[in-house]
């Protein structure tokens, strides 16, 4: 709409310039029309060329033209033929020969012939019934317990008693009040104990043999219960004793008896 409206106001503009510019150069027209100004004024007389006008606008971009016919597809070229086939090759050379599998086993031969003997001997009598032994005397064991609170010792000597005896086998000879076994059967012997620390105090624990100390175990850990055990494998001979010392504060109780003492023979000489 713009468009339109410049190129029209151009065009009036042009045509109102043309007319005043014509209206200069050959005057107003005699009333009787034959002056000499309803004579065509000469090339010589015309005056000076007007002013070119403004250019237009350019035009809009005209519409796209309709798409072409699409063209006939090309003819599709034929299949090719076959090669000829090429000649078969020479056969490879033989292989080693492979080990054959086992044969079958053979017949079992004949038994071979018998050796001679010699006489045979005098059979002898037949013995008397033995006596059957009572074994009960050579079995030791024990195990015993301890069923009171706690027990104080400022002494490394100090003897660990017990109360309770779980396991004592008809062989086995232990004083509960001092806590020591005595060999009646000599042989090798094992033994073990387990003695809990009372909290908050020290304990050492000792395993002898009659005067000689064979194995201790301590924990000098305040701040909790503790266990202390130890073991040892013995020879022992009769009235050779067994026992426990220790040092400190040992605790257990009537309902879980956390100290305990055990021993046991494993064989006789």
């Amino acid at each position: 709409m713009h468009l339109r409206f410049a190129i029209t106001l151009s065009f009036v503009i042009l045509l109102c310039t043309s007319i005043e510019l014509r209206a200069t150069i050959t005057g107003p027209a005699p009333a009787d029309g034959d002056g000499p100004g309803s004579q065509v004024c000469p090339m010589c007389c015309q005056g000076p060329a007007g002013t070119p006008g403004i250019p237009g606008l350019p035009g809009n971009q005209g519409q796209f033209g309709h798409a072409g016919a699409k063209g006939d597809s090309g003819v599709k070229g034929q299949k090719g033929e076959l090669g000829p086939i090429g000649a078969v090759g020479n056969p490879g050379p033989k292989g080693n020969d492979g080990m054959g599998l086992p044969g079958k086993v053979g017949p079992r031969g004949p038994p071979g012939l018998v050796g001679g003997t010699g006489e045979a001997g005098v059979k002898g009598q037949k013995g008397e019934p033995g006596q059957n032994s009572d074994n009960s005397a050579n079995r030791v064991a024990f195990t015993v317990t301890r069923t009171s609170p706690s027990d104080i010792s400022t002494s490394h000597n100090t003897r660990l008693p017990f109360q309770h005896a779980w396991t004592l086998l008809q062989g086995a000879n232990f004083d509960l009040p001092t806590g020591t076994f005595t060999c009646s059967l000599p042989g090798t012997y094992v033994f073990k104990f387990s003695v809990c620390k009372y909290y908050p105090s020290s304990l050492y624990v000792h395993l002898w043999k009659n005067d000689d100390r064979v194995v201790s175990g301590f924990s000098t850990d305040s701040a909790t219960y503790e266990q202390v055990s130890g073991s040892a494998l013995l020879v022992l001979q009769p009235r050779d004793s067994v026992y426990l010392t220790m040092y400190g504060k040992a605790y257990s109780e009537s309902t879980y008896h956390y100290t305990s003492f055990s021993g046991l023979l494993l064989y006789a000489e």
